[in-house]
């Protein structure tokens, strides 16, 4: 682009709008927010920007892209920056005449870089702004990876769905059995406390955010019947204490994992290293 683009954050007062508009600002990129705490109104923001980004809870995504949409110029670009990207980009594509792009930055607003950080992009309707918004990630050292809508929200129910459900269930299995957290790392091997480390981030994380992501992701619901069964299956081999079920059990997920859990072993190595190191 020869000339100064100006983006128009949506939301731009909360965190990850913070985090685009002082992203966007380093690279030289003019910047506007709006939301329900700026002078400056949605539909007015909409109309001065060469690309428009929604920042907002998922929940009301839809409904503010629908809001906007018809004030952006046919020339421009409309971006959301979801966890779930199917419904808002079927959005984005009905009511706006620009193009579109679903985008997923798969990290938190305190990240201090973006270097080895992942930004999904679903393309929908581009011509000349994808390369522009691939190379700005790329030139901060961010990962790109495109993707449809359909394929990223199927990841997402493993990577995220699944993920932060089998996390909580963790966490509740703990508190029914009246566990001490601290008490328990008094025993533990840096493996469970890295284990805990996980949990404990998640839970001190906002939770309306991960109940969004839990139940606004239909793909969740066919995931969460697979772990359900998966874990039944399991419990039952132990209760029946039936060592080859367990072994075949466990060298099934070995094999599935493949050459991955060599790589796992060296990367929790290291972490787990650096981990003892502190004080």
């Amino acid at each position: 682009m020869s000339s100064m683009v100006t983006i128009g954050i949506i939301g731009g007062t909360g965190q990850m709008g913070q985090f685009f508009r002082r992203f966007f600002e380093k690279n030289k990129c003019r910047v506007l927010t709006a939301s329900r705490k700026t002078r400056l109104s949605p539909e007015e923001c909409a109309k001065q920007s060469d690309v428009v980004l929604v920042s907002v809870p998922i929940e009301v995504t839809v409904g503010v892209i629908k809001k906007i949409a018809r004030y952006i110029s046919k020339n421009s670009l409309l971006i959301d920056t979801t966890s779930i990207k199917n419904e808002p980009v079927k959005a984005m594509l009905k009511h706006a005449k620009c193009e579109v792009i679903g985008m997923h930055p798969v990290f938190g607003p305190n990240v201090k870089s973006l270097r080895n950080q992942t930004v999904v992009l679903c393309p929908a309707r581009t011509k000349k702004w994808l390369q522009w918004l691939k190379d700005i990630f790329e030139k901060n050292g961010a990962r790109v990876k495109l993707s449809t809508p359909e394929k990223h929200d199927e990841m997402m129910s493993v990577i995220q769905g699944l993920n932060h459900f089998s996390t909580l269930s963790v966490a509740h299995a703990m508190k029914k059995l009246g566990i001490s957290v601290k008490e328990s790392l008094e025993y533990a091997s840096p493996v469970y406390r890295l284990r805990m480390a996980m949990v404990g981030r998640i839970l001190n994380q906002d939770p309306s955010l991960y109940a969004s992501i839990e139940m606004m992701n239909p793909k969740n619901k066919d995931v969460l019947k697979a772990y359900a069964e998966s874990s039944k299956k399991l419990r039952s081999i132990i209760e029946t204490k039936d060592t080859k079920a367990f072994l075949e059990y466990f060298n099934e997920c070995s094999e599935f994992f493949g050459g991955f859990n060599e790589e796992a072993e060296e990367l929790s190595d290291y972490l787990i290293d650096q981990m003892v190191k502190r004080k």
